[in-house]
């Protein structure tokens, strides 16, 4: 999968599309998760399928640290070039156990988003659980994907999401709509799911 994501790498961030879906991201997060309490300045964010790390830009100045971590070298490569001073940029696949079991990086994050990667996953339940174990105490996971209505090639339903957080023990907040984006064709809509430990 990131031999098709480095290809898309070089422009990404010029996108209109792409930077309209981590705007819009964004303010939902605020809306559910208020990162800009003070209290956040001294927690830790992993943004999981970080891209370009258009929402990690969006993050750094509000928390002590975000870890981006993305299977796409050349997308690790366009962040890691931002050289944002608290964002840690790595190329990893966290469904390897070498990086799940073993990755000192890998623990203890106060949220987790996944901006536009869960619908793309091969295994998502499982990337689910995984990720849950690397949440804090009172942490909280949050992801966007487009909408499918369970006959699409891609992206997920309310409940495949809400299915995921309860196999994964996680307590859900809230699954639905969050917003849309526009393409030539029409406009596409995108789920949020917010859970917690």
């Amino acid at each position: 999968m990131s031999e098709s994501w480095n290809e898309h790498a070089k422009n990404w961030d010029r996108d209109q599309r792409v930077r309209s879906f981590a705007d819009q991201a964004f303010a939902s997060l605020i809306e559910h998760v208020n990162v800009r309490l003070d209290h956040w300045k001294r927690k830790r964010i992993l943004d999981f399928g970080c891209g370009t790390g258009l929402l990690s830009e969006k993050l750094a100045p509000l928390v002590d640290k975000v870890v981006a971590v993305d299977t796409s070298p050349d997308m690790i490569d366009v962040l890691r070039r931002k050289e944002i001073d608290n964002v840690t940029a790595i190329c990893a696949n966290i469904d390897d156990p070498d990086v799940h079991s073993h990755a000192p990086w890998f623990s203890g994050f106060d949220l987790i988003v996944a901006s536009s990667v869960c619908g793309f996953l091969p295994n998502y339940a499982f990337t689910i659980g995984v990720l849950s174990k690397a949440l804090s105490a009172n942490g909280f996971f949050v992801q966007w994907d487009w909408y499918s209505t369970g006959n699409d090639v891609f992206g997920l339903t309310i409940a495949r999401i809400s299915d995921a957080f309860e196999d994964a023990g996680l307590k859900c907040l809230y699954v639905g709509a969050a917003f849309a984006v526009t393409f030539e064709d029409g406009e596409s809509p995108v789920l949020m799911g917010v859970a917690a430990t």
